[in-house]
């Protein structure tokens, strides 16, 4: 397939930017091709291999998980913070209140 990977300076063999390459040297029967291809092209070029991939072994590729939603409670349950018991069933007033007026 490839028998050497190498970097250069020049043109992008896709996208005719001219900047840094890499460049991959095939050897095809008696002549040698050379493809070079800048970062952005060559990202792009493993996408698409990782898509023929998928193609191939007959899977769709994974979709994001969508984002977990807080659980809301159930009407007739208790709320978690419970109401202060101090009311006329336990007493009159502030339990506080009744220590302060015992003491001479």
């Amino acid at each position: 397939m490839f028998r050497e990977i190498g970097i250069a300076t020049g043109h992008c063999g896709f996208c005719r930017e001219y900047g840094t390459v890499a460049v991959l040297v095939a050897a095809l029967g008696e002549r040698e091709e050379k493809v070079p291809g800048c970062e952005r092209c060559w990202r792009a070029t493993g996408n698409a291999a990782n898509l023929l991939r998928l193609v191939r072994l007959g899977k769709s590729p994974k979709a994001k998980a969508t984002p977990k939603k807080n659980r809301k409670p159930g009407r007739g349950q208790p709320s978690a913070i419970q109401a202060h018991r101090d009311g006329p069933e336990h007493g009159e007033g502030s339990s506080l209140a009744s220590v302060a007026d015992a003491s001479p």
